[in-house]
């Protein structure tokens, strides 16, 4: 055999190792896009109503079994509704997020999820969170936008806007203050707001075993008193 002739060969070789390397070289799984729509049961009428969640990680379910749904599912089995989870841990009224749980380009505050909302051309828009807007500067002229586009946006849906949620420790003053901030707000743009209370003051038991998020009964608890409210 020549130099070039096993030059040749030696080429080969290479380019097949190569190509065996590529082809057995372990993908990277995708990661769940937060923003990615949960779509409505199909099990459930066709004329359902469609219910459109914005939320946070208490909306999402986090830290349970029900991570994903969260109490919109329990919700929305309660009332007969075809269920759009569109809440994304870690957002508020004027918080988006930039970390590794996002796309490239981020996750919304709330406002930015209303183009998504409105493509599902919803029966019913429920909007539940707030807790992770207590350290944001201009949280009130979010609030504000928030709700005049929300109600531009969707003008024919039902809203209904539930009071910002906290856990089993003393609610902070701010959160109170921003309790009242929604309830001014929703009221404006003609949605139905309804004050949850602290329903896990004093409930541990209430709370997962991460200490921040309500548990799968805590869930249940948020959609019944929803329920309850809506009459």
């Amino acid at each position: 055999m020549t130099s070039r002739t096993k030059a040749v060969a030696l080429t080969a070789i290479a380019a097949l190792a190569l190509l065996l390397a590529i082809a057995l070289w372990p993908r990277p799984t995708a990661s769940p896009d937060p923003q990615t729509s949960s779509m409505p049961d199909a099990s459930l009428p066709p004329d359902a109503p469609v219910a459109v969640f914005i939320g946070d990680s208490y909306t999402v379910g986090t830290g349970t079994s029900l991570d994903g749904s969260g109490f919109p599912a329990i919700l929305g089995e309660r009332r007969g509704w075809r269920v759009v989870n569109l809440a994304i841990p870690g957002t508020g009224y004027a918080t988006g997020r930039a970390d590794g749980l996002c796309p490239p380009a981020g996750c919304t505050a709330y406002v930015g999820m209303l183009a998504d909302a409105a493509a599902h051309d919803p029966d019913v828009v429920v909007v539940s969170g707030g807790r992770n807007d207590l350290a944001r500067q201009h949280l009130e002229p979010a609030v504000v936008a928030f709700y005049r586009e929300l109600r531009q946006q969707l003008p024919d849906a039902r809203l209904v806007v539930t009071s910002p949620l906290w856990d089993d420790s003393p609610t902070p003053q701010s959160l109170v203050e921003l309790r009242r901030l929604v309830e001014r707000e929703a009221t404006a743009a003609g949605a139905e707001y309804l004050d949850l209370g602290d329903l896990f003051a004093g409930r541990p038991d209430l709370i997962a075993p991460d200490d921040l998020h309500p548990d799968e009964e805590g869930l249940a608890l948020i959609a019944a008193r929803i329920d309850e409210l809506l009459g």
